[in-house]
């Protein structure tokens, strides 16, 4: 005896597409957190690379105007290198959150698209 129910198939259908797309946005958010967590270690190693040379600067200085000028450049050197890598992680972030809801997004639209048509 065979026992069918009508819509079952749709709805497994609907839910492994559910799921596949759930699975798709966590690879996709996974890989966007190695992405930001690199770019992140690239910022601190620049950052204590430019920190020992503005030591090794400042301990080599000779007189207070020399000093001030130093403290003016790293000043501005520093307010400068904070907006390109505040700019670049911004970026990184806001690749890393479309392809995380992409999947999710595609999902959607095919699921109001199937229902449109029904």
């Amino acid at each position: 005896m065979s026992f069918k129910i009508d819509g079952f198939e749709t709805f497994v259908s609907f839910g492994k597409d559910n799921a596949d797309a759930l699975s798709k946005s966590g690879a996709a958010s996974v890989k966007a957190i190695e992405e930001i967590a690199k770019a992140q270690q690239a910022v601190l190693a620049r950052s204590i690379d430019k920190a020992d040379a503005a030591f090794k600067a400042l301990f080599a200085v000779k007189s207070p105007v020399e000093l001030a000028e130093l403290q003016n450049r790293l000043a501005r050197q520093s307010f400068e290198d904070v907006i390109v890598e505040t700019r670049k992680l911004a970026e990184i972030a806001t690749a890393a959150v479309s392809a995380t809801l992409e999947p999710l997004n595609a999902r959607f639209t095919d699921v109001q698209s199937g229902r449109k048509a029904a």
